[in-house]
């Protein structure tokens, strides 16, 4: 295939509106999707409307009935479940945090234990970290590692101290590169699952949690690689998490957001007794009724499954 020149110019918001109009979607009110436009550029909006196109969806034709109204809500329902997906994260890596510091910690009878390389399984990857820590304790503005400095010799404080400025990231790769498979199983277990289980849970987690922090598109993804079916969780589980159109005897699962989603509720479900995960997801989808959630991965029966029952 012989490429050619990208030589595009740039449109005016108004123009962009027009091109619109001209390609078939309805925009009754064309000075709000300007004012939409000029904040949420076309190019990001175009991934909330690429659903609404005709086929080919090369050709830019929408079907008929598309609005810009549900391009936008396709938007906004995505932002809040970006949202949603980040603060369930969060209390999965703060839990893993403490998981990590309080099992070493114990294993090794002191707050230390991170700078000793026999604490790991890779020199190469100690170091690194390593590295990291010793960068992020001479930069950091935190108060409590400052009034740590001020009173106490050693450069670098306590793993209870000193995590607190690492990243998401910088925790699993710790967490990953511990010496043992003992190591992990122990604050696997925590989690209700095998360690090579949740391993591939945190991938995917940290894979979710980059989409997040960076405002990318979460709703109808496609997971880069597929997380390690649980055989035996401690909990309440689904009977199945690939779409149900996926051939279940082939390796390509096609896993979407739905996985992702399953992952978050069962962690939670372990990590915060509190959480209104599983409520908050499914008022959100009730309030995005033309957001079809068969394409995010959801199976017809998704609300009977054990996982999504009750009001946890």
């Amino acid at each position: 295939m012989i490429k050619k020149e990208y030589n595009k110019i740039p449109k005016s918001f108004e123009e962009q509106v027009e091109l619109l109009i001209a390609r078939g979607m309805h925009i009754p009110n064309k000075e709000k999707a300007v004012k939409v436009l000029e904040n949420i550029s076309y190019n990001r909006l175009s991934s909330y409307w690429y659903p609404l196109l005709k086929e080919p969806k090369y050709d830019e034709i929408f079907k008929e009935g598309s609005s810009f109204e549900t391009a936008f809500h396709f938007y906004q329902f995505d932002s809040e479940l970006r949202m949603l997906a980040f603060h369930a994260i969060e209390q999965i890596e703060i839990a893993l945090r403490t998981q990590v510091i309080y099992h070493q910690s114990h294993k090794y009878m002191t707050g230390f234990w991170y700078q000793n390389p026999d604490a790991f399984n890779s020199f190469p990857l100690y170091v690194t970290f390593l590295n990291k820590i010793c960068g992020g304790i001479a930069n950091t503005k935190q108060a409590f590692i400052k009034k740590y400095s001020e009173t106490y010799s050693q450069f670098l404080p306590p793993a209870w101290k000193s995590f607190e400025i690492i990243s998401f990231r910088a925790l699993y790769s710790i967490f990953k590169n511990l010496k043992t498979n003992k190591d992990k199983a122990q604050i696997s277990r925590h989690f209700g699952l095998h360690h090579t289980v949740f391993i591939s849970w945190m991938d995917t987690l940290v894979y979710i949690r980059n989409i997040c922090a960076h405002h990318s598109r979460l709703w109808n993804i496609k997971l880069t690689f597929s997380p390690t079916w649980p055989k035996s969780p401690r909990g309440d589980w689904v009977s199945r998490w690939e779409n149900e159109e996926s051939n279940v005897n082939t390796k390509d699962k096609q896993l979407k957001a739905y996985a992702a989603f399953c992952i978050l509720a069962f962690l939670l479900d372990r990590v915060n007794p509190y959480n209104k995960f599983k409520p908050m997801l499914k008022n959100l989808i009730s309030r995005f009724p033309e957001v079809d959630i068969a394409h995010m991965g959801f199976p017809s029966n998704w609300k009977s499954e054990p996982l999504w029952q009750g009001d946890k």
